[in-house]
């Protein structure tokens, strides 16, 4: 459980943002968001770290805080129109909640793995002075794990990435794009990373959505206007997708002895 504490330290991205809004007093609203953080924020995040289960019925009790946290930040966004999209109120929630979606899989604390979203690996470059050094990358959500390698006599922390995730209110063609440049990077590094996006619904026409084995993305998720309502379905899909892919990555595979060796 220790260990669990501490992780659970890294992945507040969307208090982070409400504390930072409060510390710089943004827009002259520190007292609306400190009174908002304590009245609505708290509460969600105290529901959110007590659901310790993994199974559809933990899910779907993580997705209905989701929901109801939503409408909270609705209502503050609507009696407060200067607060734009630039704060990024709405969309830290989404990132945030990664992390409470997967916090409880027994693989995550087995494996030692942690949730970040700031520089994380996407392989090694040269500068002009002949030095070798690592590529960095932002990502709204990451499972990984860091280590310390050195290169040169240097020592560098770095991330590796075994999922990652963008995540999108809203998704739109340049979005995609941006988020199709950024996988393609981090499977650079790591050629085994997954790369999912989550978003609440699409702006792209169906003709322009690439087909597997065309995109660095492996999948996109939609889980609906989360101003109206977030998909528990689709919520659990993604989460069943994410559990198996971290099994499936870092299990020993077996070569056949008796018919087709590469493994599909």
């Amino acid at each position: 459980m220790e260990y669990l504490l501490n992780m659970s330290q890294e992945y507040f991205y969307h208090e982070w943002n409400l504390q930072g809004k409060i510390d710089k007093d943004y827009k002259g609203k520190s007292n609306i968001f400190k009174t908002f953080k304590i009245s609505n924020y708290d509460p969600y995040k105290k529901n959110q770290l007590s659901i310790n289960g993994t199974g559809k019925k933990s899910i779907f009790m993580k997705v209905s805080l989701l929901n109801d946290y939503y409408c909270q930040i609705d209502n503050l966004l609507n009696n407060n129109k200067d607060i734009t999209t630039q704060s990024k109120i709405r969309s830290t929630v989404l990132e945030e909640f990664c992390g409470f979606l997967f916090k409880d899989l027994p693989i995550v604390t087995i494996l030692g793995l942690d949730f970040f979203n700031k520089k994380v690996y996407a392989g090694m470059a040269i500068n002009r002075d002949g030095k070798v050094f690592p590529k960095i990358k932002d990502i709204d959500f990451c499972i990984g794990k860091k280590v310390t390698a050195d290169f040169e006599s240097k020592k560098y922390n770095l991330i590796i990435p075994l999922i990652a995730i963008e995540c999108k209110t809203w998704l739109d063609k340049t979005m995609f794009s941006e988020a199709q440049f950024t996988a393609q990077k981090l499977k650079q590094g790591t050629p085994n990373v997954k790369v999912y996006v989550l978003a609440g619904y699409s702006g792209i026409d169906q003709n322009e959505v690439p087909n597997k084995g065309q995109t660095p993305i492996d999948q996109v998720y939609l889980i609906g206007d989360t101003r109206i309502k977030a998909d528990e379905n689709a919520i659990y899909d993604f989460f069943k997708d994410i559990s198996k892919d971290l099994i499936k990555m870092t299990k020993l595979v077996e070569i056949n002895k008796i018919g087709r060796l590469i493994p599909d």
